[in-house]
This record gives structure tokens, sequence and C-alpha cells, in this order.
């Protein structure tokens, strides 16, 4: 039996939480700032001199990009997929755990319309990005998504907590998170249960055909799907049957009356209703609900992301990325 260099394990740790300290700084960042960071956040003490020891081993890596020998670094693709692909240990339980965090930091409040909601990111090259949003589009257009809204970034500029990458478009659309933070913010407590692919026939929601429990699974289902080719947004688009992404939820039945209402303020903002609102108890697309629930079924937010990939243009998405102000959003017809 092989025994774990412990040693590693913490150098491993330290490289991790750099990068992550770098990924969701809203500007370049130095060691200075970066050792305080590591110290506040994750109780790492190293040394400024550890730190820029550890940032030139990841430009020689290019996770990393110098922008000045004042200003810092940056974090590039490479560096946001090394974080994706980050230990198993630190992975466990991900996907619930983002759910619950982003949730509770929503601010969002859809009667005056300000605050902040949760957003995906997705990235695509340059010249892509005008055939990509045409696809898209076509799936905003009959609310095949979370939202409406969008918001879009050129290379170097930053859209919630990523600094756009050299000769990337970042395309961000509302995450449906966005009902779980204002429901929460209301009062009323929501199970998260399942990520799914759900099956349409006649312009109908029939079934969900795939499921991935959130609190099983260290990656979000939508990305999984989607890098997996299992959804067909498009046939649903152009016949009204095919697959698209969908997230399952649940709601205490006695609550219905308040979350109806939140719904109906929500809708005045832009933001989708669930697809599908079940009966006290009573299955939802084949998932069983529990005693006293009610089972929603919400549109997944990547959708149009994902017809854009079925239509083989290059994007890589990121689930639930962070936060942005509601002000900071557009309707996609005014970019189109």
């Amino acid at each position: 039996m092989r025994l774990v260099n412990q040693e590693g394990v913490e150098v491993e740790r330290q490289r991790m939480a750099i990068l992550k300290i770098i990924a969701n700084s809203r500007r370049a960042v130095g060691s200075k700032v970066i050792a305080r960071l590591l110290n506040e956040n994750y109780g790492i003490v190293l040394s400024e001199r550890g730190v820029r020891y550890h940032l030139n081993l990841m430009d020689e890596r290019e996770l990393t990009a110098k922008v000045s020998r004042r200003d810092g670094r940056v974090i590039t693709p490479q560096g946001l997929a090394e974080i994706e692909d980050a230990m198993v240990a630190d992975k466990v339980g991900f996907v619930i755990d983002r759910i619950e965090l982003l949730s509770y930091q929503v601010t969002f409040n859809p009667s005056t319309q300000t605050g902040k909601l949760p957003i995906n990111i997705s990235l695509v090259s340059i010249e892509d990005f005008q055939s990509a949003l045409k696809v898209m589009s076509a799936a905003l257009k009959v609310k095949l998504s979370a939202s409406n809204l969008v918001a879009v970034a050129r290379e170097g500029e930053k859209l919630g907590e990523m600094i756009v990458p050299e000769a990337k478009v970042a395309f961000a659309t509302v995450c449906s998170l966005v009902i779980n933070g204002v429901l929460l913010k209301a009062g009323i407590p929501i199970d998260s249960r399942f990520g799914g692919i759900l099956q349409f026939k006649n312009k109908v929601p029939l079934r969900f055909t795939d499921l991935i429990e959130y609190s099983g699974s260290s990656l979000d289902p939508s990305e999984i799907f989607i890098s997996g080719q299992m959804t067909s947004v498009q046939e649903v688009l152009n016949r009204g049957d095919g697959k698209i992404l969908a997230n399952f939820r649940e709601v205490p039945s006695i609550c219905m009356d308040d979350v109806n209402s939140v719904f109906e303020n929500l809708a005045n903002a832009g933001i989708n209703p669930p697809l599908i609102t079940g009966d006290a108890g009573k299955p939802v697309c084949g998932v069983p609900v529990g005693l006293g629930k009610v089972g929603l079924v919400l549109i997944g937010g990547l959708n149009p992301v994902a017809a854009a990939v079925e239509a083989g243009l290059g994007i890589t998405s990121k689930a639930m990325s962070g936060l942005i102000e509601y002000s900071e959003l557009v309707d996609f017809r005014s970019i189109v």
C-alpha cells in the first residue's frame, strides 16, 4: 500500500486555494493580497514569497497569466479547468453545497427589481459568438430558459466573478436558483432534489428520462448532460419532441398561496415561473413527491447554450457561476 504524501497534499491545497482566490477576484491580484486572503478565507499561512513561488509555477503551466509586476495575475481558461478538476476530497458534495450557499446569498427583490441573483456563465470564441447567439435566441424567445434576461462581456471585462479570457465572449444566463433564493427570503423552505433531462412530446412535458441527485454529485447535472450531448433542445424548438434541461424542487404544500405570489412577482421581473407545478403529494413527470410537498419543475437556465452546443458550436459553461446585479442584465433581444 502506498502512503499518501501529506506534504504534497498540503502543497496542492495551497495551490488550489490560490487559484480560487484569483478566479474570484474582480481584477488582477498580487501576492500580498493573496497571502492575506489565504489566511482569512482558508486558514493557510503562507508568506508573500511562498505565494510568488506558487504563482511562478502556475504561470509556467499557463494556469495564471501575469498582467504586470504591480497588478499581479488573472486566471486563464486552463486555470479554470484546473479548479474543476480539483482534488476529489474538495469536491464531494459540491453541488448541493453550492446550491445552498448561492441561494442564501441571493438578495434579489422581484418587487423592487433590485439586488443580486445567480447566473450561469458560458464562454464562446469571438468568431462563433454571433452564430451561437442566433441559436440561443431561438430558445430564449419561447422562454425555454429561466429568464429572457442575459449579460454579455468581452475579453478582459468582468462578468460576475470571472474576468473574460482573451479571444472569448462571456454569455450569462439567469440560473434557476433565483427561485430558491427569493423563496428563502420570503421564509418559504425549498428542497433542491434533482437536475435532469425532461422529455417533450407534442410540445408537452412528458417525463424525466435522466435524473442526478444534487446531494450525491460533485458535478453540476446540467454541465454533465450538455457535455454528454444528452439534450435535443433544437428538436423541441422545431418539432415539439425532444429533451431539455430541467430541475426538480419541492416546497411544502401548505405554503402554495405564498409560493404562487412569489412566482407572480418573479414573472413581473422577467423571471420565468416553473414549467410545471404539481399537486400535493402527487408525482410530477414520473418523479415521486414527499408527503405534504408539491413538486416543481424548473426550466434549466443553460437550455439556450445546450441548443448552441447541439449545433456544433464550441462552448464551455459553468453553472451557478456566481451572482450579478439585476441592473446589469438586459433583454436578449437588445443584443441580437
